[in-house]
């Protein structure tokens, strides 16, 4: 009998499997974490707000930056949770305090996030005002592009067509932004983040959900 192979897949298929590997824990912690979907649509909000209006290229990085770090740390708190759950099944003060510890990380993240949005919006009030008639339908794509990014992941039964319908809906209203955009990363970022919801409502219908944890 021949021995096993002991080959290591080619760098290009071992990077391409990690990647899918990383996308699907991103999937699965938005199907556990209700926090996580929320911040899914807060997130598109925050990327097309930084597609359209008139900001720095710092302050876009910034705004994208704080968007994507809330995600990643509301993920990361969901694996804690997991592993408290499997190192400390029973009741513990020490998996009380890890939970709450990794939760009160998310929050000073999601705080931070919110003082970044107020000191570059507050001093374009004025202007947003006299303004908002323009802004209005980015607004309106926008507002349906992060519904859609929110509600796809959600612990709801929802036939094929009626995800399918959803995500159209996102599309389309990234599709309004698109046309008023001035920052193409910025709307790839918030393509991104629905692309992550969508992701995670096929995953639900295939029977591919994360484990359950107890609240």
């Amino acid at each position: 009998m021949a021995p096993p192979s002991t080959r290591q897949p080619r760098a290009p298929a071992a990077l391409a499997r990690a990647f899918a590997c990383a996308g699907a824990g991103l999937a699965d912690a938005a199907l556990r974490e209700r926090n996580l979907r929320i911040h899914l649509g807060l997130g598109v909000l925050a990327a097309c707000g930084a597609a359209v209006l008139d900001l720095t290229p710092a302050e876009r990085g910034l705004v994208l930056a704080c968007a994507g770090a809330v995600v990643a740390a509301e993920a990361l708190n969901s694996a804690v949770e997991t592993i408290v759950d499997v190192v400390l099944p029973g009741p513990d003060p020490r998996a009380r305090f890890a939970k709450d510890a990794a939760a009160g990380a998310v929050l000073a993240l999601a705080l931070a996030s919110v003082a970044v949005a107020v000191a570059i919006l507050a001093p374009r009030a004025a202007a947003l005002a006299a303004s908002a008639r323009a802004l209005a339908p980015s607004a309106a794509g926008a507002a349906l592009a992060a519904l859609a990014a929110w509600r796809l992941p959600a612990p709801v039964e929802r036939r094929g067509i009626a995800r399918l319908a959803l995500a159209l809906g996102g599309g389309l209203g990234l599709g309004i932004v698109a046309s008023a955009a001035e920052s193409g990363v910025a709307l790839a970022v918030a393509a991104l983040l629905l692309a992550l919801g969508a992701a995670a409502a096929a995953r639900r219908a295939a029977g591919e959900g994360p484990p359950v944890h107890r609240r």
